[in-house]
């Protein structure tokens, strides 16, 4: 597994070198003086970067697949002679390695959330809690029976843009119509703000174990 684990990682180079740098120059913010134009530009910059990889990662295990082969990919690595097995943990733990990494990124610099309002009403979906939700969701949804084999009926850009934009959009407008048609007062519910959060990222990890076990017991 070890040699499985090492072909992930320079498949994902780029992706490690890009990380590496961010973490380094991270401690920058700290410092920069906000009221100059230059250093307003280089902040933008950055913040233009971040959310360009919080989109382009989320899911980033369709990319993954893509650099194994895309459709070829199962029934090149399934010929080989090493363990299915093997072949299974690799891939998750790579999975669980770069979200966690790229998580970890995003939270350095505070990436903003995203907030629907109305009146007393604040749902908050939360960088880095929604970028390993939708990372994790991403292996139930679209490579279910294999870690090599993409569903046919799902590919990366309308699973990112449904992830990131259509869910909490009608997550948020089921709420604000709820509350105007009945005339609630949701005022309590800042308390439970967090269950967006929270939430969302329990059912993507119970999603996630229930898939592998699922996948665990086919190599048996």
């Amino acid at each position: 597994m070890k040699n499985l684990l090492i072909r992930n990682l320079k498949l994902r180079k780029w992706t490690i070198v890009l990380y590496a740098v961010l973490l380094v120059i991270s401690p920058l913010q700290l410092i920069l003086n906000h009221d100059t134009m230059m250093n307003k530009v280089i902040y933008s910059a950055l913040v233009m970067v971040l959310v360009v990889i919080s989109v382009l990662d989320s899911g980033h295990v369709f990319r993954f697949n893509k650099k194994l082969g895309h459709k070829q990919s199962y029934d090149f690595f399934a010929s080989l002679p090493v363990s299915k097995l093997s072949l299974l943990n690799a891939n998750y733990i790579t999975v669980l390695v770069f979200t966690f990494i790229g998580a970890g990124i995003l939270s350095l610099y505070g990436i903003s959330n995203d907030n629907y309002t109305n009146n007393t009403i604040n749902i908050n979906f939360t960088l880095p809690f929604s970028y390993i939700a939708i990372n994790f969701f991403a292996i139930p949804l679209g490579f279910k029976r294999y870690t090599e084999q993409k569903a046919e009926y799902i590919s990366f850009i309308p699973y990112v843009l449904g992830m990131l934009i259509f869910l909490p959009f009608v997550i948020a407008i089921i709420i604000i119509g709820c509350s105007l048609l009945f005339d609630y007062d949701f005022e309590h519910l800042k308390y439970f703000k967090n269950f967006f959060n929270y939430g969302f990222l329990s059912l993507s990890v119970i999603f996630l174990g229930i898939n592998y076990i699922i996948q665990y017991r086919k190599l048996n």
